[in-house]
């Protein structure tokens, strides 16, 4: 099959050279195959791609030409009868005026080369930049010049003539402004719009000027527009109320205060214009909460002269009817009135304890001048109601400190030691009315008179039945009252030491008496008898056998 396929190339191939050398070719004479092109399937169906290189015929197909149609360029069959120029395909529309050099503007990627326009432009003296750059021709080169370059303006206003005339902030017509557009305009800028007019040397657009229109400052003319801030703000200083600039007659040289930032951010030096100086709560009010119907001149410098309504008026404490002072800073500051920080420690009464937390009308009811200092005359009611002790009834000094302190009424500290009688032993746990239970004024110091009951109702020994003194300190101590110190055995005999000791329970053992303690036996609680004693004291002179008699002889309890 294949060797069939092969013979049939051959001879058809061999049969149409044999057919192009004696037929004459459609297209002339050619150097190349049929086959480098068509098919055997027909005239009309070309290879794809073809073998055939247009390059080996002098005019390599570059450009947009790659993808152009043949009968695009080849409109006659005999392929050696087309141009090589532009101009043979392309209509001149420019008619010439330009050369027929087509390819110093174009090339054959397309027929609007942008670097090649750009690069012509520069060499012909109008280099195409901003805007320029990116424009059609014909928004340049427009009517009847489309076709014909040669003398398009390159000034600006050749072509920007009606966007000068129509342009209204500013009005450059009205406002008489040069032609050369360059002076403000630039042809890098993106828009019309954007100008690069420097403002300086003539004024510095700073802060909010520099967001402006011109108009906002140039309403009729440009040339001789006042930089005062008043001639275009004095609008805003007519208006303004806090603080009224026309009343008041303030200055229109408004940069003292303001700046180009914010009419509001004023920064007025009070200290230096006024001598005053604005601190604390005085920084935040208005100007007219001092400066009452505009007034600048005359104003009182201190307190009391803008602040009278509140010292009439403050109630706690009545700074008229206590007679306050008028100068305000000994209690208040610039602060705020109130609180107030009035030291009483600098006064004769310094505030301790419970009086740190009172109110002031808790002792000042009456006012504050010739206010008393001493206790009783604020503590009246509280010596007459005090009922343990009385004091009213007992007669008790007003001087209150000599028992109370500052921090609370009670407990009382009364130190009775710096009396006639200091307290000791059980005394000092005793209450005040065990022994002031008739009062305080003229109460006895003397034991018998609080202790009559204890020495009556005593019965071992019976003070009352034997008469004893009624010196109680003489046996007894303030700790107990059963813990006598009377001394027995150095005073008149020993029982408590020697053969004596433990030998008797009570008193009456030795003394029969009751009534009369001088009187005592010793015979009746010895073993031994009066026999036996005559018998043993015969030799003894003078021997009665008597309790006295015994004594007399035995003092100290020994035989």
């Amino acid at each position: 099959m294949k060797l069939f396929r092969s013979l049939w190339w051959v001879v058809l191939f061999g049969g149409l050279s044999v057919w192009a050398g004696t037929v004459q070719n459609p297209h002339g004479p050619l150097k190349w195959d049929c086959q480098a092109c068509h098919t055997p399937k027909g005239w009309k169906q070309l290879r794809f791609p073809l073998k055939f290189n247009h390059t080996e015929t002098g005019y390599p197909l570059v450009g947009k030409h790659k993808s152009a149609n043949c009968l695009g360029c080849h409109t006659d069959l005999k392929f050696r009868y087309v141009g090589v120029t532009c101009a043979d395909c392309h209509t001149d529309i420019h008619q010439a005026a330009l050369g027929l050099d087509c390819q110093r503007c174009h090339t054959p990627n397309g027929w609007t080369s942008q670097q090649n326009i750009l690069e012509l432009h520069e060499n012909r003296g109008f280099t195409l930049t901003g805007v320029h750059a990116t424009v059609d021709c014909q928004a340049c080169h427009q009517g009847a010049r489309e076709t014909r370059f040669v003398g398009t303006p390159t000034e600006c206003q050749g072509c920007h003539a009606t966007v000068f005339q129509q342009t209204t902030n500013p009005d450059h017509a009205k406002a008489g402004f040069e032609l050369n557009c360059e002076a403000c305009h630039t042809m890098t800028s993106a828009t019309w719009q954007q100008s690069s007019f420097q403002h300086v040397p003539i004024a510095t657009m700073k802060g909010a000027h520099a967001q402006l229109t011109c108009n906002d400052c140039h309403h009729q003319q440009f040339k001789g527009t006042s930089q005062n801030c008043d001639d275009c703000h004095h609008t805003d200083y007519l208006a303004t109320t806090e603080p009224a600039h026309g009343q008041f007659q303030f200055p229109t040289r408004c940069e003292v205060c303001h700046n180009q930032v914010s009419w509001n951010d004023a920064e007025f030096d009070h200290l230096q214009r006024s001598g005053f100086a604005l601190e604390g709560a005085h920084a935040h009010i208005g100007c007219i909460q001092c400066h009452v119907n505009n007034q600048t001149s005359g104003l009182p410098r201190d307190c009391f002269g803008c602040h009278a309504d509140n010292y009439r008026n403050a109630t706690d404490p009545d700074h008229v009817s206590g007679n306050f002072n008028h100068d305000c800073t000994q209690c208040h500051s610039n602060q705020s009135w109130t609180p107030a920080t009035f030291n009483h420690n600098n006064t004769n009464f310094p505030l301790t304890g419970a009086h740190q937390q009172l109110e002031c009308q808790s002792c000042h009811a009456n006012g504050y001048s010739g206010t008393p200092t001493d206790c009783y005359s604020c503590h009246q009611s509280n010596y007459e109601s005090t009922t343990d002790p009385d004091h009213q009834a007992a007669g008790f000094s007003t001087h209150c400190e000599t028992c109370h302190s500052t921090d609370a009424w009670q407990p009382a500290t009364f130190d009775h030691d710096q009396t006639d009688f200091p307290l000791t032993g059980a005394h000092k746990t005793v209450q005040c009315q065990d022994c002031h239970a008739n009062g305080y004024s003229g109460t006895p110091t003397d034991c018998y008179s609080c202790h009559k009951t204890d020495y009556d109702n005593t019965t071992d020994p019976n003070h009352q039945a034997a008469g004893f003194p009624t010196n109680c300190e003489n046996c007894h101590n303030t700790n107990r009252w059963d813990e006598t110190t009377w001394d027995h055995d150095s005073q008149y005999f020993p029982i408590y030491s020697g053969k004596h000791k433990d030998k008797w329970n009570t008193c009456s053992d030795c003394h029969v008496n009751s009534t009369n303690f001088a009187i005592f036996e010793c015979i009746n609680c010895h073993e031994h008898n009066k026999t036996k004693m005559d018998d043993k004291h015969k030799d003894v002179s003078g021997y009665v056998y008597q309790s006295t008699a015994c004594y007399n002889c035995h003092p100290n309890g020994r035989e």
